[in-house]
């Protein structure tokens, strides 16, 4: 997808508002969303390393970093209403996970993308607010979950590729040992 598709197709989907978490901006969606829905589409400046503040993790050494339309306002959430699948471009798109309704704040878990955070980041320092019955109370990246999750998560095919990729090869490891 070209950047022009991709702002098309977000600012028919979601609008843009304040987050009732606290979170600051974030993105609500502008219609009703069936589970398996693609709500939204990611794109960006590609980086070799993670920033501080709003990158998006997409490969092994790959980020890229979003704008207005294209990310930046992703909110985490421990439980979420989307998850990422890679693009063949190799963005992500956010898929819903369940019905979204009209008007519902738009949100992912960052432990779909993110393998872990670099001692910068904001999330290493923030207190999760998403306020869910399943809250961690901590912003985790996916080499922090358990497991079980991490299982869930690659066998549900809801955390981009190149984690399945990293989980599969180090779970052969483990069973070759």
């Amino acid at each position: 997808m070209t950047l022009t598709q991709v702002l098309s197709f977000n600012q028919k989907n979601v609008f843009v508002g304040r987050s009732p978490k606290n979170y600051g901006f974030s993105y609500f969606a502008k219609k009703n969303f069936k589970k398996g829905d693609i709500v939204m589409s990611g794109f960006g400046k590609i980086l070799d390393h993670q920033t501080s503040h709003c990158s998006v993790q997409i490969d092994k050494a790959k980020h890229y970093l979003p704008q207005k339309w294209t990310g930046k306002y992703w909110n985490h959430s421990c439980d979420p209403n989307s998850y990422m699948h890679t693009r063949p471009d190799g963005f992500p798109n956010l898929i819903a996970l369940k019905t979204i309704p009209k008007d519902s704040e738009i949100t992912y878990s960052y432990w779909m993308s993110e393998y872990a955070w670099s001692p910068k980041a904001d999330e290493v320092h923030v207190i999760c607010k998403c306020g869910s019955k399943k809250c961690k109370k901590k912003i985790l990246s996916f080499s922090q979950l358990n497991t079980r999750d991490k299982d869930h998560l690659v066998t549900k095919k809801l955390c981009e590729k190149y984690l399945c990729t990293l989980w599969n090869s180090s779970i052969k490891k483990i069973i070759k040992v």
